[in-house]
């Protein structure tokens, strides 16, 4: 189907662009069977760098990504999209050490994702000079997306994404981060109550929850960037719980 062939290309290129060593080929055959299930994923270094901000990502994790497609009632039953686990730990680039293999990688995937983005303007380019049977095509495609679209949900649940910097004033070393239990986003009609909504619907009404928002600001923190990556997760996740249930 040409919708299936839609969805593998666009997790391929937003979770590739931010997990190292995505296995593409799994990850089609787990949306051709309608059931994507990813964990562990290992977040890019580089994973911030399209917000042009001089921070990088010391350490990263996406616990379990999972997806699950009604490819055979997608009119009648929601997509669901479910991540369970974010832990990011975000430092200043200059505390990053300089790698070049590692550098080079990422100018190489930049300058393919740039080659990507040129190709859709000259796809969509191409499109419209299509022929009117080509364009009823696409619609129907559109149609699906949309309607996809309008019964989405979406749960995260366990996030804590912290910051540490100790270049600032090295005396007084200064964390900062946010952590949330969860945050979900329904599909509802007029009066909040969950529902499926049909080809019809003009307006589309989503309940969102976000449960136990929390931030802090600690100075003269203990800095945990400079351990080894399992000994950095273990802190994200020990903190998280902290946070949220003491």
């Amino acid at each position: 189907m040409v919708f299936e062939s839609m969805v593998s290309d666009l997790l391929n290129r937003f979770i590739g662009d931010y997990v190292e060593n995505l296995d593409k080929s799994q990850l089609k055959i787990g949306i051709w069977g309608g059931n994507v299930v990813l964990e562990n994923l290992k977040v890019k270094e580089n994973a911030l760098s399209e917000l042009d901000v001089p921070f990088k990502v010391k350490a990263g994790q996406i616990g379990k990504l999972t997806l699950k497609i009604p490819w055979k009632n997608l009119y009648s039953d929601a997509v669901v999209a479910t991540l369970d686990g974010l832990y990011l730990l975000v430092v200043p680039g200059a505390t990053i050490k300089y790698d070049a293999a590692k550098e080079e990688r990422y100018q190489q995937e930049a300058k393919q994702k740039e080659l990507q983005r040129i190709e859709e303007a000259l796809l969509m380019a191409a499109r419209r000079e299509k022929p009117q049977k080509d364009e009823k095509k696409d619609t129907f495609a559109e149609k699906l997306a949309t309607q996809v679209i309008k019964n989405l949900q979406v749960k995260i649940t366990s996030i804590h994404i912290r910051y540490e910097d100790d270049i600032l004033d090295p005396q007084q070393p200064v964390s900062m981060g946010v952590t949330l239990a969860e945050l979900s986003l329904q599909t509802t009609d007029e009066n909040w109550k969950g529902c499926i909504l049909n080809e019809a619907a003009r307006i589309i009404y989503k309940l969102g929850r976000l449960e136990c928002l929390c931030a802090y600001w600690n100075v003269n923190s203990p800095i945990f960037y400079k351990g080894s990556w399992e000994e950095i997760l273990v802190m994200n996740l020990s903190v998280f719980i902290r946070k949220i249930y003491w």
